[in-house]
């Protein structure tokens, strides 16, 4: 009988599945100090460094693994792999993209580096902004991806990341194409099916998202939830008659992945919405919401302590100088802002149909740009980093991003609900902006963020107490602004009244922005504007009064919530205070 070898790496591995990563990168140092051509010994003490705090340790040494490797070696994929986890994490794309670099030019084989190159692109790309941004290097990913031959045996991966590239920047039809092209390669491929239903979800194309989806459910029920959850979201009465029963089975598997299980209790809920039964359905999307908390943890006392020391902040603003340049030129901002769902898609979607405004939708150029001058953190963090010198910075790189967008419009809208967060920075870097806060009933606001599918769910929103809290703490914070608006920089628009009186209340807001009157603003359903949200289908409709009131028929099972109903301080402050400022942009 033959003696089994032993494992050297036995006492590291222990290590590092005890989460002892200290300990392991020790272990695996001394080991390579007579087993130094052990790559998995070096890839485990690289990890273990990475871990336990070792990073420029653990940098070095895949880069050094990364540098050296050949590109068929077994291990050269679990090298380029921790490298970008490392990149990712640490945000330090630059060392990965220069081996990348270093590497493609004496590489033979190209292709599996070109996808690299594009991918790390990509990734440093969406840390900044996950959301539309105007990105010249993408251009590059795109161009090294497109010179991967179908020969190749990276193409479809490549053609993969192609697609999502393309659908980050909102080109649909290249990314149907794209998508289209994989799919009629790899009729099976439900994860490409997947993405391609996605796709059309989201570009608001309803018969081939719903198309799509069912087809998915066709090849195989059980494959995902998404598919039952693009369907209930576009086009609910579509819904295949077993599809509760195929929901319920995915949400009674004990290994079902929290957003499968998210997505699952979503289309669930959808289901018994639209046949009334609205205790039913609110359960399930409490379910969904537990699932998750669960996947995305969210430290609620430390985001109320954010909203307070933002209040702080906007109390003690600093007078800078003026920060505008005379050579500025192109479109000028304009900001819409407030909770998800208060109507900021309709409002822009007005000012869009205007022949001097731009609608560029939820973009992060003024996220990005505050990042690159100042730094990724809090937006606290970064409002205290923002003195005259770096509003000028991020000022100059967004005006210039809005050029990009559409250089002959005089406005370019920015309707990213979360700028609330940034009013006084905005106000720092653009005191000549108009901003237009939005906001609807407290319940009508919170129940259709509860209630909402959203690729990235809002994390404050799952447990309906804190929900409560962190809606308090934002209109705490908005009228905190509010009392700042000393320039009227700020429109406050009731969501209530655009919809039953749209002409009068547009003009006003127009007129705040310094644009005069056109009738078309009204007709904006007509424009095929695709608007990349989850209010996708009620834009693409003329004006009604249908959501108004769609919150009351979950108002009796929604706890916590309810007190913000019968709250006067937010009943008083949810009536529109018009800005006195009737032209802030003229």
């Amino acid at each position: 009988m033959t003696q089994s070898q032993k494992d050297i790496a036995l006492e590291m591995k222990q290590a590092m599945s005890a989460g002892q990563f200290d300990r392991a990168a020790v272990i695996g140092a001394k080991m390579l100090r007579f087993h130094s051509k052990r790559t998995d010994i070096q890839i485990m003490t690289a990890v273990s460094e990475l871990q336990g705090g070792s990073v420029e340790n653990a940098v070095r040494r895949l880069k050094n693994l990364f540098n050296s490797l050949p590109l068929t070696d077994r291990y050269f994929a679990p090298v380029a792999h921790n490298f970008m986890q490392y990149a990712y994490h640490s945000n330090d794309f630059s060392s990965f993209e220069s081996a990348i670099r270093k590497r493609l030019r004496t590489a033979t084989q190209k292709d599996r580096l070109r996808y690299m190159l594009a991918d790390v692109i990509f990734q440093r790309q969406l840390s900044k902004s996950p959301g539309l941004c105007f990105a010249p290097a993408l251009s590059e990913a795109i161009d090294v991806l497109n010179a991967i031959p179908g020969t190749s045996q990276t193409f479809d991966e490549a053609q993969m990341l192609l697609a999502r590239i393309y659908l980050y920047q909102e080109k649909y039809i290249q990314t149907f194409s794209v998508l289209e092209g994989i799919v009629a390669r790899k009729p099976d491929g439900l994860s490409i099916r997947m993405l391609l239903a996605s796709s059309y979800a989201m570009a608001g194309e309803v018969e081939r998202a719903v198309s799509e989806s069912l087809e998915i459910i066709r090849r195989k029920p059980s494959a995902s939830a998404q598919p039952y959850l693009i369907i209930s979201f576009m086009r609910p009465q579509s819904m295949p008659d077993n599809a509760a029963g195929l929901l319920d089975a995915m949400l009674d598997k004990p290994d079902l992945a929290k957003m499968e299980h998210y997505k699952a209790a979503f289309a669930r809920a959808k289901i018994e919405e639209l046949k009334g039964n609205m205790k039913v359905a609110f359960d399930f999307y409490k379910l969904g919401h537990r699932a998750h908390r669960t996947e995305r943890p969210f430290d609620m006392p430390r985001e109320l302590r954010e909203l307070a020391r933002l209040r702080e902040m906007v109390r003690s603003a600093p007078v800078f100088e003026d920060v505008s340049s005379e050579s500025e030129n192109g479109p000028r901002p304009i900001f819409i802002l407030g909770m998800p769902r208060s109507g900021t898609t309709l409002t822009e979607r007005i000012l869009g149909a205007h022949p001097d405004v731009h609608a560029a939708g939820e973009i992060g150029d003024f996220t990005k740009a505050v990042i690159d001058v100042v730094g990724p953190d809090q937006t606290s963090e970064q409002l205290a980093r923002i003195d005259a010198k770096a509003a000028k910075k991020i000022r100059q790189q967004y005006l210039a991003a809005l050029k990009a967008y559409a250089p002959d419009k005089r406005f370019v809208t920015n309707k990213t609900p979360a700028n609330f967060l940034r009013v006084e920075m905005i106000r720092r870097v653009f005191p000549d902006a108009p901003i237009i806060h939005t906001h609807r009933h407290p319940l009508a606001t919170c129940l259709s963020i509860y209630t909402t599918p959203f690729s990235m769910p809002m994390r404050y929103s799952d447990d309906l107490a804190e929900f409560a809290d962190y809606y308090r703490g934002y209109v705490d914070l908005m009228n905190t602004c509010m009392e700042a608006d000393q320039n009227g920089q700020i429109y406050d628009l009731s969501y209530e009244d655009l919809v039953s009186d749209a002409e009068a209340v547009a003009q006003d807001y127009l007129a705040h922005c310094g644009l005069d009157w056109h009738p078309a603003c009204l007709e904006f359903y007509r424009a095929g504007k695709v608007a990349a949200t989850a209010s996708m289908i009620q834009v693409r409709r003329p004006i009604n009064q249908d959501s108004v009131e769609k919150w009351q028929r979950f108002e009796p099972f929604i706890g916590p919530l309810a007190s913000l109903g019968d709250d006067p301080e937010i009943q008083q402050w949810s009536a529109a205070r018009k800005s006195s400022r009737r032209a802030v942009a003229a």
